[in-house]
């Protein structure tokens, strides 16, 4: 067999058809020769085979050599320019490097696809020899269409790489950048003044990840995309060239400049025209294009709000007239519907203000009733209050609206559901997907651990939008929704979906996590490319300035990466731009945190643009029933129904309340049909080899100090009106941790130990702890005990401690607080840590420690358990004991405080078995608690022995 090499490419003279030819190549080699037949590059004839330069220059260097081809050149190439860039004496040279050296190579010629040294020849592969043909058509357009010469060098760049193929030299030529893009989309931003903005981006295309298709990418880099929106508004409409900083050109082509032209006019659009490109850009764009065929395709949809979004405007607070705003202003958080003698009534803001005139004149008249509304409603000085109060509450809302108008960005307007379910989207079509355990888990998971992966594939198949996921502290609900993501990245991997960023929100203190749990239990890449939207890491991805209200952030950026890490903060603050990505799955991690339906954190969070939504918590009622509506109206809405009714129904009735607990509650033996909302699972029930736990009740009497205190706060108190109420709760709550919390500063007196029944048995118990070696959490929401560093002095001096225990409480920053955990983990003896069960509740693992004290009480059992959690979870190989100390008054123990409230905890903490959580401290708890104290809720009435006290 012989070969022709010639400027035109190759020819091989065969001996043999050309079919038995190829029988005789290697495998690579005859798929080269058949591609080719198949396209023209190869050319068949009687005895002989031809092939053209571009096909020469594509073969792989194995198929040359098996066809007795060249080697490819080692040499690399150099263009520089002469003349000027769009005149008459512009051109464009190559110049032939030796491998290994910078100068030009002597005795180098190109003939056709050959390179020819001295007496050798070499194969000028791709993508050589393209540049070199697109550097004969820049030089033949010179002086004839500048544009098109543009084109030519938006060619060549492409073509140059990061392979060392081809350099350049010239400073001008490595600066001088043209565009020419495939297709077109827009962002969104928001103006000085708050008008929302369609701001042109610009798409090429490139091969796709998974190398099977093509997808379009940013083509400019954001400051460029600033400055093209400019120059497309100077220009006349219908330019094709625009050029921008640095030697940056932006050329385009029919029908990308049709498209371009329309998007200016959508610039100038009126602003409900711009706020409806936002939520449809697809439709508003072919309407301006009046097109249906290649022109309107161009367009390409990568930002879109969700279908939940209805309009872009000022945060304004939505009023929820039967939601309360708690009266008391103090810690325990307690939220309850604004049921006036048992009776829902929602009012608007007029209707408020003659709702609380309509009382004070009852009252006046000396009439026991007045009509408000459709209710009949007793006019007492309970209910005037508590309607002052949310009126107070509502002109705090709705007052000075101008004013913040002025200054309030712009958030996303959602469907809220609150008093019709307006947005129901709990169920879409079908998604593709094999329910089975993804690969690439270096962890092998727990039985229940599968079946809550299988549960979320379910939901996913089945069309579900979203679950949620309530699974016990140390259950690893972490591991399993990683496993989940992984699943749906193979589904996008295997081009079964289209491939669109996941996105976590967590607490910032819990991302770190995220990404070590990947690190530990994922292999590979883990769920691909991680942006990370918070603390430091976001200042990268922010433009403008906050002083001038321009702030905002770069979606490009979130859209381009694989997995997305933020905090709510920032999905909050920076909510136009999450809610135009599209994200294939939302993770919600301390799902709690939207459970205020009048929250802006809500409203972001429901604004985002999520294929399928999971919440985790092991707390989805913290306070009430309505935590769990609104938690689910984010990933299923309208499954629950409209908030009023649901909270009508199923807050103000018990009997309900199994109800709903059968609807939405996930059986695991229920293996076909659509999986339920919720799925909740107890460690207690599915982890083995946890340590056993114990709870201790170290009652003690009040010494003479604290009981003191405690009968004069009764004797003095009157209780008239729920201000009065609370006001007795907060002071005997107070004065049964100590007495001295009532004085304006506690560092203006001497910590007394002996003072407090509750200090003195909490000292009783880590004397014992202290003797055995072991560790202390202490729960405590005082800022007082924790920071006027008397408690952590006097508990380093009476157990001779090398430092102060250690706090965690609101005002730690998040690296300090890791490096508290850290210190307390490592470290070994008897060591105390001091917690607020807000900041310490939550997200932090303290196995080190077998020993919890609740000092002071939380009023929630279900937040009160997750303090627990923080010792009693997987990894905890002792015993643990959690201990309550409780002060009591002699001979009167069962009327005292901390009696009533245990019971009424261990009450709610009964309830909470049954209905995931306790219900909310209502005024009949209150009410209650004060009864067992001998009160009759009007006036203090004290016990026999209290008189003899206070006398």
């Amino acid at each position: 067999m012989k070969v022709d090499l010639h400027v035109s490419g190759a020819t091989w003279h065969l001996d043999r058809p050309v079919n038995e030819w190829l029988d005789t190549l290697p495998v690579a080699a005859a798929a080269s020769v058949i591609a080719g037949l198949e396209s023209g590059e190869w050319q068949a004839a009687q005895g002989s085979l031809a092939a053209r330069p571009r096909a020469i220059s594509e073969l792989s260097e194995a198929a040359a050599r098996a066809l007795g081809l060249p080697p490819a050149a080692p040499h690399g190439l150099d263009i520089r320019l002469s003349g000027r860039m769009g005149l008459a004496d512009c051109a464009l040279t190559v110049r032939w490097l030796q491998p290994g050296r910078t100068v030009t190579a002597r005795n180098v010629t190109q003939d056709g696809p050959w390179l020819v040294v001295d007496a050798g020849r070499w194969r000028i592969a791709h993508p050589a020899l393209a540049i070199i043909e697109l550097v004969h058509r820049f030089n033949a357009s010179v002086g004839a269409d500048l544009e098109q010469q543009f084109r030519h060098w938006a060619g060549i760049r492409a073509l140059l790489g990061d392979d060392g193929t081809a350099r350049l030299t010239d400073a001008f030529l490595a600066a001088f950048r043209v565009i020419t893009p495939t297709a077109v989309t827009f962002s969104v931003s928001t103006t000085n003044d708050g008008h929302v903005q369609i701001a042109p981006v610009v798409l090429v295309s490139r091969p796709a990840r998974d190398g099977d298709a093509s997808e379009h990418v940013r083509a400019l880099t954001e400051a460029d995309e600033a400055l093209l929106a400019r120059r497309i508004d100077q220009l006349p409409e219908g330019a094709s060239a625009f050029p921008l900083a640095n030697g940056t050109y932006v050329i385009v082509d029919e029908p990308v400049r049709q498209a371009i032209a329309a998007l200016r006019r959508l610039r100038h659009a009126p602003q409900e025209v711009r706020i409806r490109a936002a939520r449809q850009p697809d439709a508003v764009v072919r309407e301006m294009l009046g097109a249906e065929g290649d022109e309107a395709c161009v367009f390409i949809e990568t930002d879109r709000f969700g279908d939940r979004v209805i309009d872009i405007g000022q945060w304004q607070p939505p009023i929820v007239p039967w939601i309360k705003i708690p009266p008391q202003e103090w810690d325990a958080p307690i939220e309850s519907g604004v049921r006036i003698d048992g009776q829902d009534v929602a009012l608007d803001a007029v209707q408020l203000a003659s709702a609380v005139e309509h009382i004070r004149s009852a009252m006046a008249a000396g009439q026991p009733t007045v009509k408000i509304g459709d209710a009949e409603v007793r006019a007492t000085p309970a209910n005037l209050a508590a309607l002052e109060q949310l009126a107070a509450e509502v002109s705090r809302r709705t007052g000075n609206r101008r004013e913040r108008e002025d200054t309030d960005p712009r958030v996303l307007i959602i469907e809220t559901n609150l008093e019709r379910a307006g947005f129901n989207r709990a169920r879409g079509a079908a998604r593709p997907g094999v329910i089975a355990m993804p690969a690439g888990v270096r962890t092998t998971p727990k039985p229940h651990q599968v079946t809550g992966v299988q549960w979320m594939q379910r939901h996913w198949v089945s069309g579900s939008r979203g679950a949620l996921m309530c699974d016990d502290m140390g259950l690893g609900k972490t591991f399993q929704a990683l496993m989940f993501c992984r699943w749906v990245k193979e589904l996008m991997d295997s081009a079964e979906i289209p491939r669109q960023p996941m996105l976590i929100v967590a607490p910032v203190g819990l991302l770190r996590n995220w990404e070590a749990e990947i690190a530990l239990h994922l292999e590979g890449t883990g769920l691909g490319r991680v942006v990370r939207v918070y603390g430091d890491h976001a200042r990268a991805l922010k433009t403008g300035r906050h002083v001038d209200g321009t702030a905002r952030l770069d979606a490009s950026a979130i859209a381009r990466g694989d997995l997305i890490l933020a905090n709510y903060e920032a999905v909050t603050e920076y909510q136009l731009a999450f809610g135009s990505v599209p994200f294939a799955v939302t993770v919600l991690d301390e799902a709690q945190r939207i459970k205020s339906p009048g929250a802006r954190v809500t409203h972001a969070v429901k604004g985002l643009n999520a294929g399928f939504m999971l919440a985790m918590t092991g707390t989805p009622v913290e306070n009430r029933l309505a935590d769990l509506w609104c938690i689910a109206d984010a990933v299923q809405p309208g499954a629950l129904g409209e908030l009023k009714s649901f909270s009508a129904r199923y807050e103000r009735n018990d009997e309900h309340v199994e109800e709903l607990r059968d609807a939405v509650w996930h059986k695991e033996e229920e293996e076909r049909g659509p999986p339920r909302l919720v799925l909740r699972r107890l460690k207690t029930d599915k982890l083995e080899g946890l340590p056993p736990k114990h709870v201790h009740v170290h009652t003690r009497n009040m010494p003479a100090p604290q009981l003191e205190a405690y009968v004069r706060a009764l004797a003095v108190r009157n209780l008239t009106g729920s201000s009065g109420t609370l006001g007795m709760i907060q002071d005997l709550r107070r004065i049964s941790l100590h007495p001295a919390l009532l004085t304006p500063s506690l560092q203006r007196e001497e910590l007394r130990v002996e003072d407090s029944a509750r200090l003195a048995a909490t000292i009783d118990v880590l004397d014992g702890i202290a003797e055995q070696g072991e560790k202390a959490l202490i729960f405590l929401e005082s800022l007082d005990l924790q920071e006027a560093d008397q408690l952590p002095t006097l508990l380093a001096r009476r157990y001779r401690m090398r430092r102060n225990p250690m706090v965690i409480n609101g005002s730690v920053s998040t690296e300090v607080r890791q490096t508290r955990v850290d210190t307390f983990q490592r470290e070994k003896g008897f060591d105390v840590m001091l917690l607020s069960p807000k900041a310490g509740g939550v997200g932090l693992t303290l196995t080190a420690a077998n020993h919890v004290i609740h000092l002071s009480r939380w009023w929630n059992p279900a937040v009160e358990d997750q303090c627990s959690d923080r010792v009693y979870r997987i990894g905890q190989t002792r015993p643990v004991h959690i201990h309550y100390p409780l002060a009591v008054m002699p001979g009167h123990e069962d009327r005292s405080f901390d009696m009533q409230l245990q019971r009424l905890m261990d009450r709610k903490r009964g309830l909470a078995a049954s209905l995931m959580a306790a219900p909310a401290f209502t005024d009949a708890d209150y009410r209650s608690l004060l009864n067992g104290l001998g009160l009759d809720g009007a006036a203090a009435v004290l016990p026999p022995a209290m008189e003899a006290v206070d006398g």
